[in-house]
Formats: structure tokens, sequence, C-alpha cells
């Protein structure tokens, strides 16, 4: 008689590639956000200079790919939500596993998703460059992958790092509404009065939080910052999940 012992990497990796296959869709609504970010929100600013005295003149445009941004990380926050939900708690069922290599897989998942959203976002960008070199005779200037290629790489990264955190937020901000709908209302009135209070203090005290991240100019501490981020909210969604019924009807 034989028996089998599976190792919990083993084990989170089996359901990472089980939800994988079975959140294809997830993936497919990532590319068309994207694709309908760039057809209707990828415009750029258009100005010049013209001089009846200088024969010299010239017209700038600034192409910017936050449309795209701003879907990515729409489309994380509501993945991560959506996974917090009863039917995909129950697939785990399927598996040989226990509430650690449950979050171990959705964290592999989260992880996967992340960075197929930063890169693509980032690579976006390049195509609308592309597009507006062959919509008009243009001469581009940016920072591209040949000519600073640590600064794009440096986009891929902090945008993968962006995408992760707002789908372990929305994850985590699930998993409390999942433990009790009084949280619905918990969330909305802290909501609001963030939202209020960032009003009345012209944006000063969630810009201020945001710098934390974005104005963060080391890699080395940006880093720190993130994975700090990221235990504390694996560890509430561990403790909170812990504590929910073992399977719902």
């Amino acid at each position: 008689m034989f028996s089998t012992q599976w190792s919990v990497h083993e084990l989170a990796k089996r359901q990472f590639l089980f939800k994988l296959n079975a959140n294809g869709p997830i993936f497919t609504m990532l590319i068309l956000l994207q694709i309908i970010a760039t057809v209707f929100l990828g415009g750029a600013s258009t100005s010049g200079y013209e001089s009846y005295d200088d024969p010299f003149s010239f017209v700038y445009s600034t192409v910017s790919n936050d449309g795209q941004i701003g879907l990515t990380l729409f489309w994380a926050f509501i993945v991560g939500f959506l996974l917090t939900s009863s039917a995909q708690r129950n697939e785990s069922f399927a598996f040989v596993t226990n509430r650690l290599t449950f979050q171990l897989g959705n964290f592999y998942f989260f992880c996967a998703a992340a960075l197929l959203g930063g890169v693509t976002t980032v690579l976006l960008g390049s195509v609308m460059k592309i597009i507006t070199l062959f919509s008009d005779n243009a001469i581009i200037e940016s920072a591209g992958l040949f000519s600073a290629p640590l600064d794009f790489f440096s986009q891929i990264y902090a945008m993968t790092v962006y995408t992760l955190l707002l789908m372990l937020i929305g994850y985590t901000i699930g998993t409390f509404i999942q433990l009790s709908r009084l949280f619905i209302m918990l969330f909305a009135l802290i909501w609001i009065a963030v939202t209020q209070y960032s009003f009345f203090m012209l944006g000063t005290s969630a810009g201020e939080l945001l710098h934390v991240f974005y104005g963060e100019t080391s890699i080395l501490l940006f880093t720190l910052k993130v994975l700090l981020l990221v235990g504390i909210l694996f560890g509430l969604s561990f403790w909170v999940t812990n504590r929910l019924e073992v399977r719902n009807p």
C-alpha cells in the first residue's frame, strides 16, 4: 500500500493552474477593456508654436495611456473582489486542500494576472506611439525599450505592483463582506468619510497617502513598502477566511 504526500507548494500550484483554466474570461475582459480604452480614451493633447516674425513653427502632441491604466486598475479591483465569492471558495473542495493552500493558490493567480495586466498596459503605450507615428509625419521623443530599457522595465514593474495591490485590496474587502454583510455599510461609510475629508482638505490627505508609493524614488524602498502592504492584506484575508464557514450551500 502506497501513499502520496503532497507539499503545500504543490497543492497551491495545482489550485493555481485550475484557476487559470477556470477564469479565462477574466483575461478576455482585460483585453476588451484595454481595446476600448485605446479606441475611445487614447486621444492626444495637442499644442503648438507659430510666430509671424519667426519662420520656425512646430506642433507637439502628448500621448498618454492613462485610460488603459485606469481601466486596468479597475479590472484588478473587480477581479480581486470576485475571487471571494462562495462559488470560488467551493471550487477548492475538488482538491485535497486547506485554508493556506487555498490562499496561496489565489495569491499565485493574482501575481500572474497582475503581471499580464502590467505588461500589456505598458506595451499599449508603445502601440499608441506607433499609431501616432503612422497617422502623421511625426517625430517621437520618449523613453522606450531600446533608448531607456531600465525605465521601460521599471514602468512594467510599477504597473504590475499597482495592479497586484488593487487585486489584494478588492480581495480583502470581499473576504470581510463574505464574513458579514454589515461590512458593506462599514466600507461605504469609510469611503464616504475619506472622500469627503479629502474634498474639504483639497485632496491633501489622499494625495499624501498615495504619495507614499508613487512618490518613492528608491526602487528598494518602494519594494519594501509594497511587500509590507501585501503582507498586511494577505494576512487580513487569511485571518478572515479562517473564520468563514467550511462550505456554503
